[in-house]
């Protein structure tokens, strides 16, 4: 009852560049900021909508951004992986060229309620359930405050916690909220989180692969993890929060051994290539705590007061007993009764949500032509004539190996990650074995 009186109140201001009236941001993006009321207590979540960059703005595809956590705010991808500014070592900031609205109309939020400069609190989200109709209402406000964008082709994307988030809005548009004005046409998943039981035995194969831990204690993990699935198995079948909580805590012990303290672990669980030098994110995001909460930056972007921070944790508390969720089921269905492309992209030097534990779980989807996806081949993925990655496709659903990064894809290879979004959304994934450069023109 009280989410459907939000329906009638989608908020009332948004701010635009042209409230940058001291040239704060840089270069000449056009962009729009607002909020739209979730609940009749106050809740709400914000977005930050950046216009494509190409003349043909007005027809381009809107791509929605989701950051994981869960409670991590979407901005940290917007200053440090795929959007518009970049900053300097002053905490200035600069003009990002491979920033994902080169190719789209770019739309970062920040949820669920609770999280980045989004309001919330008691009422926070605790399951996928309650993500999905959130977005759904947060989608109907801003088609409201942007109507130029109702029936648009539209891509939902996001990373690591994200691979919660983006099968459940997704497969919820499709069915429920299928009175949302938008044309999905596809979702994408970085480094995700989606099913928990076939990917966390992929700790152990990874990390004795890339030298991380001996044989002998990769024998003793492939054991472990016999143990995990089933207590992940009861959690979810059974339900409760005991054994969601009991599943989550056996599981992520067993798969920490491999890094020691957590609080301070061996290398960086998002990049096994360097230290954790700022644990627990193990990067410094600390320019962006700064800039965000700034009285003259916050009240450009009409958000005056708000206390943004990266990671909340009571939003992260609040879906402790979401982790163990299954989303794999809701990818099948969505690849056997909808057109809609599927991709799964992991780079391969993350540790915490590892391309091993990405394979894993698009093996084990039950769709109708998991036989086929299976027995496909690997195939070279190239950006402009260099192997970027390697392919398994068939279908609509599509695994994407890239080489030489970590969990965040569009920081590491930011060229690399632009070249897969404009594939993704042209729908254009052959021939594999050939230069991307007509498909980026």
């Amino acid at each position: 009852m009280f989410k459907a009186l939000a329906l009638f109140a989608a908020t009332a201001y948004a701010n635009s560049n042209a409230d940058d009236t001291t040239g704060i941001f840089p270069g000449d993006d056009q962009w729009k900021s607002g909020t739209v009321s979730i609940d009749s207590f106050g809740d709400d979540i914000f977005y930050w909508m950046f216009q494509s960059r190409q003349d043909t703005y007005e027809t381009d595809p809107l791509v929605l951004w989701l950051t994981g956590g869960p409670g991590c705010a979407s901005e940290v991808a917007l200053f440090y992986e795929n959007g518009p500014y970049q900053f300097n070592e002053d905490s200035s900031l600069k003009v990002n060229p491979n920033s994902w609205n080169a190719v789209s109309n770019l739309l970062y939020v920040d949820q669920p309620i609770g999280t980045g400069f989004s309001k919330g609190g008691l009422h926070d989200a605790k399951s996928e359930t309650e993500v999905a109709e959130d977005m759904a209402i947060m989608l109907r406000g801003f088609l409201e405050q942007n109507p130029e964008f109702a029936g648009r082709d539209f891509y939902i994307t996001g990373e690591s916690y994200a691979g919660h988030y983006v099968p459940a809005i997704s497969h919820y548009l499709l069915n429920e909220g299928s009175d949302v004005n938008l044309n999905l046409k596809g979702m994408a998943i970085g480094n995700g989180l989606t099913d928990p039981y076939a990917q966390y035995p992929a700790y152990a194969t990874f990390s004795y692969e890339n030298g991380l831990i001996s044989k002998k204690w990769e024998d003793v993990m492939v054991g472990g993890m016999k143990a995990c699935q089933a207590l992940i198995y009861e959690s979810q079948h059974k339900g409760g929060k005991i054994l969601d909580v009991a599943a989550l805590e056996y599981c992520q012990i067993l798969a920490d051994t491999v890094i020691g303290n957590p609080l301070s672990p061996k290398f960086n669980v998002y990049d096994i290539r360097i230290p954790c030098d700022a644990p627990p994110l193990c990067y410094d995001f600390s320019q962006s705590d700064a800039f965000l909460n700034r009285d003259d930056v916050q009240a450009v972007l009409g958000i005056s007061g708000r206390k943004w921070v990266e990671c909340d944790s009571m939003v992260h508390t609040y879906l402790l007993g979401d982790w163990m969720t299954n989303l794999m089921p809701q990818v099948a269905d969505i690849l056997d009764n909808n057109d809609v492309e599927v991709l799964v992209y992991s780079g391969d030097k993350d540790w915490i949500c590892n391309w091993r534990g990405g394979e894993a779980w698009t093996e084990a989807t039950k769709w109708g032509s998991k036989a086929d996806f299976n027995s496909a081949e690997y195939n070279d993925w190239l950006v402009n004539g260099t192997a970027a990655g390697s392919m398994r496709q068939y279908g609509n659903l599509h695994f994407l190996r890239v080489f030489d990064a970590g969990h965040m894809v569009p920081m590491d290879q930011p060229e690399n990650a632009l070249a897969m979004l404009t594939r993704f959304i042209k729908n254009d994934w052959t021939p594999l074995n050939e230069t991307d450069v007509e498909i980026m023109q």
